[in-house]
C-alpha cells in the first residue's frame, strides 16, 4: 500500500508511480459540492477519468476499470468511519488517500 500525499490547497497535482506505471492524480475541492473529487491523467497528461467524488472507505476506481486506470485500487480511508471527507481533512491526513497496489487487490486486501 501506498499513502498518496494531498497538499493543503483547493486544486493540486500530484504526480505517482503506481505498480510500474506514472501517473497524474489532481485532486480538487469543489465547494459547492463540499467534496473531494478525483481527476487521472497518463504520464503523457492524457485525461483518463475525471470528477471521480472521494467518499471515505469506498474502492474508488472499481466504475472506470474500462478505462486506462491504475491497475490496483484507490480508497480514501477513513480511521473514525465518517461519511464525508471535509475540506480539511484530506490534506491534514485525518483521511488519507490509499493506493492498493494490483498484487495486493488481487490477494484480496481490498
Amino acid at each position: 500500500m501506498l499513502k498518496i500525499p494531498v497538499i493543503d490547497s483547493n486544486d493540486s497535482l500530484i504526480e505517482v508511480e503506481l505498480d510500474g506505471l506514472t501517473y497524474f492524480f489532481q485532486v480538487s475541492w469543489n465547494s459547492e459540492a463540499e467534496q473531494w473529487t478525483l481527476s487521472i491523467e497518463n504520464a503523457y497528461n492524457e485525461v483518463i477519468v475525471s470528477g471521480i467524488a472521494v467518499v471515505p472507505d469506498r474502492p474508488l476506481l472499481a466504475w472506470y476499470r474500462h478505462l486506462a486506470v491504475p491497475p490496483g485500487e484507490l480508497v480514501a480511508l477513513a480511521p473514525d468511519r465518517r461519511n464525508t471527507i471535509s475540506r480539511e481533512a484530506l490534506p491534514a491526513g485525518q483521511v488519507a488517500l490509499i493506493y492498493v497496489e494490483s498484487a495486493e487487490v488481487a490477494d484480496g486486501a481490498v
